[in-house]
């Protein structure tokens, strides 16, 4: 009854808008706009903030040591990863030309066709759309006018220009959606959509993100999901692997101050006050930002992550990516208690959850 009573003050709080986090981390901080950047529904779980005191799943700390050994021996870093195994993001409106992508198939499983179907009728497609690197091929669109998003997962032009993705998913009313597709519809084998959890350039030039970022990992949890991923892909069993969907946060104790880098400065802020979000597995620890290529051909400027990442120009371009994240201590992660994963999809108004089939983590 006491950890009811703890999640359910957390979580009035937190859907009040009552920021419970360390003073520290909101001094000279820019104020937040009323719209989040990702597009999504404010009171959604992307855009709520942590409260200070939640309780933690009992073998948290057993969870955030296997994480901590994914990076050591997968690289030994903590990535962010932006033009490859990212997603660009493209805002489009009714000029974008629109086309019927077609369902590849990519996995042999014809029976899925029609379920995709009403995502690929008429797909806003700009005449300079380029998937993420990587054979994750991803792309992202967004198209305010009429509210809706879509994401595709292995995107891939033919000669004649004719568009195909072996997966994603189109939402409708995106600003009113939470920041989850209707199962199995999404990009990301958590049915998450990658818009509401990639670092965006603009948030580092400003100076905070207001929403959850994502971490992937090399060993997640086989056939294990948490609210609010709505399936999985984990490959590693075992009761202290960490489950896609679940929810950690950096441990708002940790002295932000000590993180030399500003860019990693903003991104601890967000680990603390939004959290982080299990959304897939990958070859290595990485957070996704932005893919910069769109950001590049519309300005004619160059990939802007490296003078933001490393201004001094301490390493070579392109390294930095692989050590921003270095002062950041993976062990200082928390994983959040699954209880309050269900409460929080009560207490959302806009959850969209069913909650007889809500599957929750320890």
């Amino acid at each position: 009854m006491r950890l009811r009573r703890s999640i359910m003050t957390a979580l009035v709080l937190a859907a009040a808008g009552v920021a419970a986090v360390p003073p520290a981390a909101h001094a000279g901080a820019p104020r937040h706009p009323a719209r989040p950047t990702n597009g999504f529904s404010p009171r959604g779980l992307w855009n709520t903030r942590l409260p200070r005191n939640v309780p933690l799943a009992p073998n948290s700390a057993a969870i955030v040591e296997n994480i901590r050994l994914d990076k050591v021996n997968n690289y030994g870093s903590w990535a962010v990863n932006t033009d490859e195994y990212s997603t660009p993001i493209y805002t489009v409106d009714r000029h974008t030309p629109t086309q019927r992508w077609t369902f590849s198939d990519c996995l042999g499983k014809p029976e899925l066709g029609p379920v995709i179907a009403g995502s690929l009728a008429a797909v806003p497609t700009p005449a300079n759309l380029t998937p993420s690197k990587g054979t994750d091929g991803a792309v992202t669109i967004y198209r305010p006018d009429t509210d809706e998003y879509w994401d595709f997962w292995r995107a891939e032009q033919a000669p004649d220009g004719h568009w195909s993705a072996c997966w994603g998913g189109r939402i409708e009313h995106y600003s009113r959606n939470p920041g989850i597709f209707t199962n199995p519809l999404g990009a990301t084998a958590t049915g998450l959509p990658m818009g509401a959890f990639v670092i965006r350039i603009d948030e580092l030039r400003r100076g905070y993100i207001d929403h959850a970022v994502n971490i992937a990992t090399v060993r997640t949890r086989a056939n294990c999901h948490s609210w609010p991923a709505t399936r999985d892909d984990g490959n590693t069993e075992g009761a202290d692997i960490p489950c896609e969907g679940q929810r950690f946060r950096l441990d708002p104790a940790f002295d932000i101050s000590t993180v030399r880098s500003p860019v990693a400065r903003i991104i601890a802020r967000a680990m603390q006050e939004y959290g982080l979000i299990m959304t897939d597995k990958a070859g290595a620890l990485v957070t996704q930002a932005e893919d910069p290529r769109p950001y590049m051909l519309a300005t004619g400027r160059p990939d802007p992550y490296p003078a933001l990442m490393d201004p001094d120009d301490v390493v070579p371009d392109g390294v930095e990516r692989y050590v921003i994240l270095g002062d950041i201590p993976v062990e200082r992660l928390q994983a959040l208690h699954g209880r309050l994963l269900l409460e929080l999809a009560k207490v959302l108004p806009d959850s969209s959850i069913h909650l007889d089939t809500l599957i929750i983590t320890p």
